[in-house]
């Protein structure tokens, strides 16, 4: 009996992932849930940039230094990247509904807290908490809409909520500039909880619970403490890598922890009777290829407007609202290619669309080279159009695509682990692309500024943003150096970052049109003759996985 067992195992752990059938409810309802879904990731996203115009006023009212509004920044950032397999597996145990309402409550609950912040500490805590809640709603969401819709529905309704995670990402600056101009910083926070309100009611009434995945047997708590513990440790070494200095021991010993803990994880999930994350995913090449390609956009996203917002206000002298609206190109191009991706894939392949979209993206970030100190926004609107209109046409079919052959029980896992690797590059964006521009920037304005004062150099050195309040203690000629030297330092990095995402951007083209499939594989239509499983296993094993699942 023990042997018959062990068989059993052995031809569970190397079945296929069968793709999954068509939906059953089919009934108009879905596109209403869709429409929920979508307020749902928007209000997500604009919570993760929605911060960044608020950071002076929090400063000035909390009297927070910039190590502490790093922080309130990035611990928004740590759990929710860390904590989003997590959020995949608890749906999958529990039932997407229940997560994606609990998540809910969390969120609005971390909202409030915000508002009510007295000290950056509380702040820090807090804004960690809404990382935690939006770990839950995503990979939620991206699952409810895996299994509400049928095969041939699923990439435009993939697609339109992809879109909408990503206008949420620049309406965060414009909405928090817009507020800032007529209330306090808390209400960047308060705006959070009459939407939250409204989804939960809509969740309730609209959306059917579904069933959690049978023979689940638990939650695998080591698992989740390798992973959670891995990805918020290699986090916190790359965001703090260009503060605390690459080479540094906290940096260095961050890193290699997170590294040894996340290659615990993996192998502890060969032996999890429930893994955090199934194993069988990783043998696919096209939800791997697409998962990455779907990276590499929210690398850039996050990594391109961390640049422009501070080159629209500090070298340009944008008004925080003018800064956000300005970031509108790169929502509205996403959204007016990402109806144009499915069609254009039906006629050329997924892998040719993915591909062109991330050549495009490369374009778009080679096209700021042309900026300077003195540019007009002309030149900021035909790149960020080039890049949303590049990343539209890839990350829907992406998505779309990688989930094409996952079955309906995993929907979660699947969509939490794609999650996890979008908002860690997310995150790696904003740390690799700002630590370029950051170490350019800083040597470029001490070899210019030679001369004057340290403490003058050093604060210049520190921030763009800190220029305007140094060259105001300083006389009319060296005031006028030093604005001089940082506008032109800032340009020379933010030139550097863009070539490095560029060059990624064209790297990804050509592995995805190297590696994934021909055909429309956000429809599920390979031109190869079987989709892509654990091609080494044993008819006997198949035979049995068959007879066991059917």
């Amino acid at each position: 009996m023990s042997e018959q067992q062990t068989n059993a195992d052995s031809a569970k752990e190397s079945a296929p992932l069968a793709p999954p059938g068509a939906a059953e409810d089919l009934s108009p309802r879905r596109w209403l849930v869709l429409a929920v879904l979508c307020l749902v990731v928007t209000v997500v996203e604009v919570d993760a940039t929605v911060v960044n115009v608020a950071l002076p006023s929090m400063a000035v009212e909390l009297s927070a230094s910039s190590s502490d509004l790093a922080w309130v920044n990035d611990s928004y950032i740590l759990t929710f990247a860390a904590l989003m397999l997590i959020g995949g597996r608890l749906g999958d145990q529990f039932g997407h509904k229940r997560l994606l309402m609990g998540s809910l409550g969390l969120f609005g609950i971390a909202s409030l807290l915000c508002t009510l912040a007295s000290n950056t500490e509380q702040l820090v805590a807090w804004r960690a908490l809404l990382g935690i809640g939006g770990a839950g709603i995503l990979p939620a969401s991206l699952a409810l809409v895996t299994v509400s819709f049928p095969k041939s529905e699923r990439p435009k309704a993939i697609g339109i909520l992809s879109a909408m995670t990503v206008l949420g990402l620049p309406l965060g600056p414009v909405l928090g500039g817009w507020l800032l101009n007529h209330f306090w910083w808390g209400s960047v926070f308060l705006i959070n909880l009459p939407m939250v309100a409204f989804a939960l009611i809509a969740t309730q009434l609209l959306i059917k619970a579904e069933a959690p995945e049978q023979g689940a047997g638990g939650l695998d708590l080591l698992g989740v403490a390798l992973s959670t513990l891995g990805t918020g440790a290699l986090l916190y070494a790359v965001i703090e890598g260009p503060h605390k200095g690459w080479g540094s021991p906290i940096t260095l010993g961050a890193g290699i922890l997170g590294v040894a803990l996340l290659a615990a994880f993996a192998a502890s999930q060969r032996q999890a009777k429930a893994p955090v994350l199934d194993l069988r995913l990783m043998r696919m090449r096209v939800f791997v290829v697409g998962s990455l390609a779907t990276a590499l956009s929210f690398f850039v996203f996050s990594g391109i407007m961390f640049v422009l917002t501070q080159y629209l206000q500090g070298v340009l002298g944008y008004r925080p609202l003018n800064a956000g609206l300005g970031l509108v190109p790169l929502a509205v191009l996403f959204t007016l290619s990402s109806v144009v991706a499915a069609p254009l894939a039906a006629r050329i392949g997924s892998r040719a669309v993915i591909a062109i979209g991330l050549m495009l993206v490369g374009v778009g970030m080679l096209i700021l080279l042309g900026a300077d100190e003195s540019s007009s926004y002309g030149i900021v609107a035909v790149s960020l159009s080039f890049t949303g209109f590049g990343a539209g046409l890839n990350v829907g079919q992406a998505i779309a695509a990688s989930l094409s052959e996952i079955p309906a029980q995993l929907a979660g896992v699947a969509s939490g682990a794609s999650h996890w690797v979008r908002q860690s590059a997310g995150a790696l964006g904003i740390a690799i692309l700002g630590s370029v521009l950051a170490s350019v920037y800083s040597d470029k304005v001490r070899s210019s500024l030679g001369g004057l004062p340290d403490k003058t150099v050093d604060q210049t050195a520190d921030s763009i943003g800190a220029v305007e309040q140094v060259a105001s203690s300083l006389g009319t000629e060296q005031a006028g150096k030093v604005v001089g030297a940082a506008h032109t330092a800032f340009v020379d990095g933010m030139h550097t970052a863009m070539i490095t995402g560029a060059v990624l951007s064209f790297l990804s083209a050509a592995v995805v049109f190297t590696l994934l499939p021909k055909g429309n594989l956000a429809k599920g239509e390979r031109e190869d003759a079987e989709p892509e499983a654990a091609s080494d296993e044993s008819p006997e094993a198949r035979e049995s996985v068959a007879s066991g699942t059917s």
